[in-house]
């Protein structure tokens, strides 16, 4: 167990250097939930992305973890929440350990037990250091993947531990929080089910565990469907007969990393599209199809695979099994926002290891092949350490997924923003065209565009853009913010009304509804601004920030002794209060009422 936990911590030690990149900005620089313990309830009310584009995460124990981290670190000490990613991840792979020897001594009797623990020990270790497994541990926001994991694993290992109801009830419950933790945490379901199916002498316990199933998912549902979310667009669906396509591309994807993990990165994608030149596009789409064939002949593999090891090795098969289960509903066949991402093979991969194990084990044996698994697992372990500096900062986040082959239209929309941060105003709007060269008909990155034109004071070009960013319905809202930016820009209008249309499109939205308050307080006075707060704060109590704000115009309002009341009410919901007020230029990461 430590062996793994050392190993584990030796090749992502690096991470502790890196700050917060991609999706941290909103899962945790943003999101007014994990400012107080006193929130926990609320956070279990919510799907994640409060503050930011809409989603369907519904992931209350990562955001439970993220209040752990800003009591003990805030946001000056990025490493303690890396330390903390690191830590679950590590966790995690000594309980796929434990159950992976669980799993042996009951399906594999006839294996030795020094036998049983090697497996188990390698298939744990090159699991914890696999490369791929970087996009789930090295940022953050990906720790939904390692929660799951250590919930499901260990749900797994109590499970086959023991048949007595303390057990059962323990694996019980971290089957809950896997599911509470990702989406995808419910397969640990199926695949307990699974295993109690595949021998005879477990089967009767199928009735009482198809009842705790039932139980189970009856809590999450009643959780998740109850909770406030801002539903994401739908997906354009793809055409039933470009599935089974999709499905053979990723195959040979998942299985060329999982082999030789050499380039990485977090933008990936199995569809044909345009490119710059038509040249470009024709390379693209002939390895493609060449993906297509290679992903065809390793499907018919891997069922010759299934079928020997059903008649040799039936605790392979096993495996294999649950591979096929936690593999499914990330092979196209099903609709989901990608066609490919490294971290999905997250907790399929272990299924998939442990099967190879165990149908080449006489062969690990011989020395020539144990030595080359041997380079093999210490280029694994090298590629992950060198990995971990890929996700240093947002710069060099996004300009090596780039330069790594991820040149998607949001990776260039993204570097585009950090450009335009720097003061480098020529680069970011150039970086902008490429993006809208690759999917004009995407609206967010024309809103990003005009936004950005409009702080270049390019007005006649700010307009056209935002025109195209209003096709889109979801972003009404923001697009009428902007446009009373350009209008008051443009020709010094009260921009009072735009903004009031915008509330009134979004009225959860806080960026908008403070920008308005602030509008409030210029225009009318804080009397105004005042009721306009005070109505926000009614429906949302949560928020640190509108505490702040509300205390701010109380004191313009000569009340001191409510702004103070005001002030203890946004300490109750940010445990670090104090820090703000003495920051002379505070991020509003927040929220209101």
């Amino acid at each position: 167990m430590l062996l793994i936990m050392a190993a584990t911590l030796l090749v992502y030690w690096p991470a502790l250097r890196n700050g917060f990149v991609w999706d941290d900005t909103a899962l945790v620089l943003r999101d007014p939930l994990i400012r107080s313990w006193r929130l926990i309830p609320e956070g279990f009310r919510h799907f994640l992305f409060l503050d930011a584009t809409a989603s369907n995460f519904y992931r209350p124990i990562q955001r439970l973890s993220f209040v752990f981290d800003y009591q003990v670190y805030g946001f000056d000490r990025p490493w303690g929440w890396h330390l903390t990613s690191i830590l679950i991840h590590a966790g995690a792979a000594v309980a796929l350990f434990f159950a992976a020897e669980r799993l042996l001594a009951e399906m594999a009797g006839r294996l030795e037990s020094r036998n049983r623990l090697s497996i188990a020990f390698g298939v744990a270790v090159i699991w914890a250091i696999h490369p791929l497994q970087t996009s789930a541990v090295t940022y953050v926001a990906g720790r939904a993947d390692p929660l799951a994991a250590l919930f499901g694993f260990t749900g797994l290992a109590l499970g086959l531990s023991s048949r007595a109801w303390p057990w059962k009830l323990g694996a019980a419950v971290c089957f809950f929080l896997a599911m509470l933790s990702k989406e995808s945490g419910i397969l640990f379901l199926p695949l307990w089910l699974l295993i109690l199916a595949w021998r005879p002498e477990t089967r009767r316990a199928l009735v009482s565990w198809g009842l705790i199933v039932i139980v189970l998912v009856a809590a999450y549902s009643g959780l998740r469907f109850t909770s406030e979310k801002v539903a994401p667009p739908a997906a354009p669906p793809t055409p039933a007969a470009i599935r089974p396509i999709l499905t053979a591309r990723a195959f040979a994807g998942y299985a060329g990393l999982l082999v030789a993990p050499v380039t990485l990165r977090m933008e990936r994608d199995v569809t044909t599209r345009p490119l710059d030149t038509p040249e470009a596009t024709f390379r693209q789409a002939r390895a493609l199809e060449f993906q297509t064939l290679a992903g065809v002949l390793l499907l018919i593999g891997f069922i010759f695979w299934m079928r020997y090891c059903l008649r040799r090795e039936p605790a392979a098969a096993l495996c294999l099994a649950a591979f096929v289960i936690a593999y499914l509903p990330i092979s196209n066949l099903l609709p989901l926002n990608a066609t490919i991402a490294e971290h999905w093979l997250y907790v399929p991969g272990a299924f998939l290891f442990l099967a190879v194990a165990l149908t080449l084990q006489r062969v690990l044996q011989r020395p020539a092949v144990l030595l080359i698994a041997g380079c093999w697992v210490l280029f694994l372990g090298v590629r992950t350490f060198v990995r971990q500096a890929d996700w240093h900062d947002q710069r060099t986040f996004i300009e090596r997924t780039i330069a790594a082959g991820g040149n998607s239209a949001r990776m260039l929309m993204n570097l585009g923003n950090v450009e335009f941060t720097a003061g480098h105003q020529d680069a970011a709007l150039a970086l902008y065209r490429e993006a809208l060269r690759h999917t004009p008909d995407q609206p967010i990155i024309w809103l990003g565009y005009a936004s950005i034109l409009l702080r270049a004071h390019d007005l006649p070009h700010a307009k056209e853009a935002l025109e195209h960013a209003e096709t889109s319905p979801l972003l009404a809202a923001d697009c009428l913010s902007l446009r009373a930016s350009m209008e008051a820009a443009e020709s010094n209008h009260d921009p009072g009304e735009l903004l009031r249309q915008a509330v009134a499109a979004a009225p959860d939205n806080w960026g908008i509804r403070q920008r308005y308050i602030e509008y409030l307080r210029e225009r009318s006075g804080s009397p105004e601004a005042l009721r306009e707060l005070r109505g926000f704060l009614q429906q949302h109590d949560f928020r640190a920030d509108s505490w702040r704000l509300l205390s701010a115009l109380l004191d313009e309002q000569q009340q001191p002794d409510l702004a103070a009341a005001a002030r203890r009410e946004a300490a109750r919901r940010d445990v670090r209060e104090a820090e703000h007020w003495h920051l002379v230029s505070a991020p509003s990461h927040g929220n209101v009422r």
